[in-house]
């Protein structure tokens, strides 16, 4: 019979990857400097999520491998990932974590079998969240401290956990069972909510210790090797290196066959400094890992020069595991017996290297390149090792190339230069950049660039159109490829000129551009295409706001912003109402961690759902007034007389209520990407508009959710104090769901108990996209105010809620200025058009359009009814 192989079994054969061959992944111990540039370099598939960490940027990986520039990334080989419909920001890489932020990702160990065991270590990667867990198949397991009993699923069992490191990190284990004669997979999902930090996988024990096997070394010497010690220490390590002695006056090895065929190289004490092999020596620096005795050669390399000093003693500056294994370096380490050690005054090239160990004053012991293909000085003439501690050198000396042949990397290219171009008004600035570069050089001429060319030292400026070309050379990486981009000098847009049309109760805003390019305009200021409206007709408004507008398009940089503070003919200083006299903004300290649903045990579950009923719909009725009844064909019925009492939660001036209806309080990341069909975004560009020049909507929701049970809708926000009329009122709020729009509206009352409806709040299709709404109470009495859900379309989710008067603030505000200005400026001519546009000499009965210039070039059109 033939066998049938599981997509994850086949991916694991394409790719070369065998599940049992790999039994650990423990992400503690960092990313490769392989794995980062591949990361890097990744545009595509990963970005750069803060410092040593990237967030995938699409949803490629589905039941595949993770990637990186085409890669499988080392650290994740073996395990298959699927992170299903969902998008970027699926899945965070850390130097010590792998993040799963969404619910339902799924990871595969292929290939397992009976009784083997799989172990995961990993925490919430929010400290305050309950239902974040990791699950076999269906079954749902909470890292939480008070999961303790085996659980069986029917495929797995949890054995138990354990608390480990900082509180709330969980090891779980579970076995397989399987009555399969053949491997299985083994699938782990997500649920219900992602966002987890995972610091371990493991299959059984992990992957056995590994032996390493001896390195190859190149001991390059000159003449002959009996007096040198450090030779014969190196070589009675036979378990760790194999020594091939290459006589630097008599060999073939070229700096390129010592980097590819050694894992290190190692500089006798007998290379001279006049020696003509020290050129092929300094090639090797930094390609493959390099330990030098020998002070003598610095000078002739260009690297400095020795330096005796007054000391025969180590004093150790950075501690090394590996490197003083052995070796007490408590008060310094004798390396002398007799005399003093002779060190090194470092040169440019060596002048930022970590120093190791210093002999008086003078650098001793230094390394460069510590993480990769280091190089390290530790200073042994010939005279040296004859008078030498012997002890310590026969630790020190192995021990120092064990160190660097740790740090044994393959040699990579300099990452391709990045020509980056800022462009502005006939002129463009030029800056490069290129990972592990050292020098970067570029033409101008569209010749290739070679070290003679120019180098760069800071960014550019071209007025003309230029290709620019440009490579990159680094320490320890070969050079990298040529980039080129050909720089275009564009000119400005002009800033598009703004016309207001004043008639009573509204202003009409018009804009128009010198080049004929597209116009986008908003009301916050920005210069953002996603968070601007583009321009198509004339945009009326009718409440004083600053309007911005800029022009883009065409072969022309974008303008700068024009801005425009709009007024309202009828409102002035003394019926603007920009003053703030209460504001519920759902913020977190008064509004998050409020739910009062309790366990067995009376500990707060549910933290965020307000009501004692928490995240599920609670009782409307009182059973205890149920009665027997009779519907309208005769069946019989239980009829209710009494509701419940509401419960509630309050701060400041602003209470929850509900009838077992479900309130809860959600953290929304707000944008302002005007009409975008993702979530948490302004309908419209006036739906941003804030309340006043300073303050609008915020980043927190209180949302109205499900139906009490046997009940109406009933939950409201509403306020703990009266209001003293004529007031406004503002709400930003957004759609919990979508395609429906939620019925909930404004309503007044003078006692807290009867209430009017004043108007309905306005929503948006698309799901937690928001929108505003603007009111007016003009009354003259104290009422309160608030919102009531009413109606089962949709739950609805409040933002804000502002109070707004007209107070000293308003009076003095900036379009308030702009009002005066227009009041106080002499009218200098007024013409009066018909409603066709004919011009008439006065008012005509019905409706005329009257236009009226000032003294200060503002000009008022608006209509006149006779």
């Amino acid at each position: 019979m033939k066998r049938l192989l599981t997509l994850a079994a086949l991916l694991m054969l394409v790719l070369g990857i065998n599940a049992q061959e790999k039994k650990t992944w423990d992400f503690t111990q960092g990313l490769s400097e392989e794995t980062v540039a591949n990361l890097n370099a990744d545009g595509t598939n990963w970005a750069p999520n803060g410092t040593d960490n990237w967030k995938n940027n699409n949803n490629s990986f589905n039941k595949s491998n993770l990637m990186a520039n085409s890669v499988v990334i080392p650290e994740t080989a073996g395990l298959i990932f699927d992170i299903g419909s969902n998008k970027s920001n699926s899945i965070h890489l850390a130097q010590n974590k792998i993040r799963l932020t969404r619910k339902n990702t799924v990871i595969t160990f292929p290939q397992l079998t009976n009784g083997q065991t799989i172990t995961i270590v990993g925490r919430s990667a929010n400290g305050t969240a309950t239902n974040r867990g990791i699950a076999p198949v269906q079954s749902y397991l909470k890292f939480q401290a008070d999961e303790s009993s085996p659980q069986y699923n029917g495929a797995c069992i949890f054995l138990g956990n354990t608390v480990e490191g900082s509180e709330g990190t969980y090891t779980f284990v579970w076995k397989v069972e399987t009555d399969s004669a053949e491997p299985v997979d083994v699938q782990f999902k997500l649920t219900p909510d992602g966002g987890i930090d995972f610091t371990l996988f493991m299959i059984d024990k992990g992957d056995a210790p590994s032996v390493e096997e001896a390195q190859p070394v190149a001991y390059i010497y000159d003449g002959s090797l009996d007096e040198d010690y450090a030779y014969v220490y190196l070589e009675g390590s036979s378990d760790k290196f194999i020594l091939t002695p290459v006589d630097a006056s008599n060999t073939e090895e070229t700096a390129e066959t010592l980097r590819s065929n050694y894992t290190a190289v190692v500089v006798s004490p007998t290379i001279g400094a006049d020696h003509p092999y020290l050129s092929t020596i300094k090639q090797t620096i930094a390609y493959v890992p390099v330990l030098n005795f020998n002070t003598a050669i610095y000078e002739a390399l260009g690297y400095g020069k020795a330096v005796a000093s007054t000391s025969n003693i180590l004093s150790v500056m950075q501690e090394n595991e590996t490197l003083f294994e052995g070796i007490d370096t408590t008060e310094g380490i004798e390396l002398l017996s007799e005399g003093v050690i002779t060190g090194v005054e470092l040169g440019d090239y060596f002048a930022a290297d970590d120093i190791i160990a210093n002999a008086g004053d003078v650098v001793a012991m230094h390394i460069h390149n510590a993480k990769r293909n280091a190089y390290m000085l530790l200073p042994l003439s010939i005279a040296d090792m004859a008078v030498a501690n012997q002890d310590n050198i026969a630790l020190l000396i192995p021990n120092a190339l064990s160190t660097l042949i740790a740090t044994k990397r393959d040699v990579t290219a300099v990452g391709k230069p990045v020509i980056a171009t800022v462009q502005e008004d006939g002129a463009t600035t030029v800056s490069l950049s290129a990972t592990n570069s050292k020098k970067i050089y570029y033409t101008l001429d569209g010749s290739d660039p070679t070290v003679e060319s120019t180098l760069y030292t800071e960014p550019f400026v071209l007025t003309e159109p230029t290709t620019v070309k440009a490579f990159a050379i680094g320490d320890g990486y070969t050079d990298s490829e040529i980039a080129s981009k050909d720089v275009t000098i564009l000119t400005q847009a002009s800033a598009p000129s703004v016309s207001i049309s004043q008639e009573e109760g509204k202003s009409v805003v018009s804009f128009s551009s010198a080049e004929g390019v597209d116009i986008y305009y908003n009301y916050i200021g920005s210069t953002v295409l996603t968070e601007s409206a583009k321009y198509t007709e004339p945009i009326e408004l009718t409440q004083p706001t600053t309007i911005y507008a800029f022009a883009v398009g065409g072969d022309y940089l974008m303008s700068d912003l024009s801005k425009e503070v709009v007024t309202i003919e009828g409102i002035n200083k003394y019926t603007l109402r920009w003053d703030v006299v209460s504001h519920f903004d759902a913020n977190a300290d008064e509004w998050s961690g409020k739910g009062q649903q309790q366990d067995a045990e009376g500990n707060i579950i549910n933290a965020n759902y307000f009501f004692t009923w928490g995240k599920n719909a609670g009782a409307y009725w009182d059973e205890s007034s149920a009665t027997d009844g009779t519907d309208e064909d005769g069946n019989p019925i239980t009829i209710y007389t009494e509701t419940l009492a509401p419960e509630t939660y309050e701060s400041g001036d602003w209470r929850l209520k509900s009838i077992g209806q479900v309130m809860t309080w959600e953290k929304l990341d707000l944008k302002n990407n005007i009409g975008d069909t993702n979530y948490r975004n302004p309908d419209s560009a006036e739906d941003a508009i804030g309340v006043n020049d300073q303050e609008g909507i915020t980043n927190n929701a209180v949302t109205f959710g499900k139906q009490p049970t046997g009940g109406p809708f009933n939950a409201s926000l509403e306020s703990t104090v009266a209001f003293q009329a004529p007031f406004d009122i503002v709400i930003y709020a957004g759609n919990g769901n979508a395609g429906e729009i939620p019925t909930m509206q404004v309503e007044t009352s003078a006692d807290g108990e009867t209430w009017t409806k004043l108007g309905d709040v306005n929503y948006s299709l698309i799901k937690r996209n928001y929108k505003k709404t603007h009111l007016s109470y003009e009354g003259t009495d104290k009422v309160y105010v608030r919102i009531h859900h009413t109606d089962a379309k949709s739950s609805g989710q409040v933002y804000d809620l502002y109070i707004m008067n007209n107070g000293e603030y308003s009076q003095n505000s900036d379009v308030t200025t702009a009002i005066n200005d227009v009041q106080s400026s002499e009218a200098v001519r007024s013409e009066v058009y018909s409603i066709n546009g004919v011009r008439a000499n006065a008012a005509v009965r019905g409706i005329s359009i009257v236009r009226t210039t000032y003294a200060d070039g503002k000009v008022v059109t608006r209509k006149v009814v006779k």
